[in-house]
């Protein structure tokens, strides 16, 4: 139940072993990141853990494993959000109540978290986003709530479909 996890440790792994061969991806060249000491997983590990909308590589790691964050006001990131979505007409809640009443009465509509928020949306925000349709096995396991189904196998798999697109 560590899929997204490990995906992001082999990925921090690429990335070093890129750097220390003097190749530095697109991305990491446009940004202002500045390393005067040699590249140390760590390094990587921070820097792909903020590209995906974590704080850092631990609040990366508890968020993923699916494990340490149990309580609906706990701080998920901006993993599960785009610019892109920001076009949308989304229904934000800054209480979980709240949003998973909004997603009863919007059955074909998924529940994301966002940092300390909640974001119930239409089909269209999990095709922007990378993820499978909301028809999907996974969606209808976790009954369209990412964070009813947080930590389950599903979610893992959402989260690593969601990684990868992320990183891509």
């Amino acid at each position: 139940m560590q899929l997204a996890v490990n995906e992001l440790k082999v990925r921090a792994k690429k990335l070093l072993k890129q750097l220390r061969e003097g190749q530095t991806p697109d991305w990491l060249s446009r940004s202002k990141h500045v390393q005067n000491e040699p590249w140390q997983l760590k390094h990587c590990q921070g820097l792909l853990a903020r590209r995906l909308g974590f704080k850092d590589w631990h609040h990366a790691r508890q968020v993923l494993s699916g494990t340490q964050l149990s309580e609906a006001g706990d701080d998920f990131g901006s993993f599960w959000y785009e610019n892109a979505c920001g076009s949308l007409v989304n229904l934000w809640f800054a209480h979980y109540q709240e949003a998973a009443e909004a997603l009863a009465s919007h059955p074909t509509f998924c529940l994301y978290p966002y940092k300390n928020q909640f974001v119930v949306a239409a089909p269209l925000y999990a095709e922007i986003i990378g993820l499978p349709a909301v028809d999907s096995p996974e969606w209808q396991k976790l009954s369209q709530n990412l964070l009813q189904g947080y930590g389950s196998e599903a979610w893992d798999k959402l989260a690593l479909v969601r990684l990868e697109r992320k990183l891509a």
